[in-house]
């Protein structure tokens, strides 16, 4: 749900500053197949809940998206995700594959304190990182979840290369002019 506001509001950013909307399709992607991994393995994950095998698929889908970031760091915008993608994939490697996540987060972002799926294990005394894990709670337009700085990386870091790879229409007229 998430990816739908951010894009939206890219689009309307785009509008609004006279921008082309962006096409991915016109973006210098490297290995673009390693993309559709990482989310094929969380999709099973989620909804299979394959038991002690989930944590080793989702690092597995952490590293294989780290990989892709790495690669498309020249792309503008992608520095940002990268940096999101290695905090999030550091917490979830160093904790057992698993993201870890507080019940009190889970509570202030209008969810029950007991759930919890088999990406996410709950914070204890033995979590690493816990600064890094899904500490912010979000609760407002309908989205109700926990999130950590790494994705807040990553969010805006999508959203600029939604922006900033949308070719400017006001550069494109005056070079047609000129």
């Amino acid at each position: 749900m998430i990816f739908i506001y951010i894009f939206t509001v890219s689009v309307l950013s785009s509008l609004i500053f006279k921008r082309s909307i962006w096409n991915p399709l016109n973006t210098n992607f490297k290995w673009f197949y390693l993309i559709f991994i990482p989310f094929a393995l969380e999709l099973f994950v989620v909804l299979k809940n394959p038991g002690d095998i989930s944590g080793y698929l989702t690092s597995v889908a952490y590293i294989i998206l780290a990989i892709f970031c790495l690669v498309n760091w020249h792309v503008k915008g992608f520095p940002l995700v990268t940096a999101g993608v290695l905090s999030n994939s550091l917490v979830v490697l160093v904790n057992g594959g698993k993201m870890p996540v507080s019940s009190r987060t889970l509570v202030l972002a209008g969810l029950p304190s007991n759930m919890i799926d088999a990406k996410h294990v709950f914070m204890g005394g033995k979590t690493l990182l816990p600064f890094l894990a899904d500490m912010i709670p979000i609760n407002f337009l309908n989205l109700h979840y926990a999130c950590s700085v790494g994705d807040l990386m990553v969010y805006t870091g999508l959203f600029l290369i939604f922006y900033l790879n949308a070719p400017n229409k006001l550069k494109e007229k005056k070079g047609r002019c000129s």
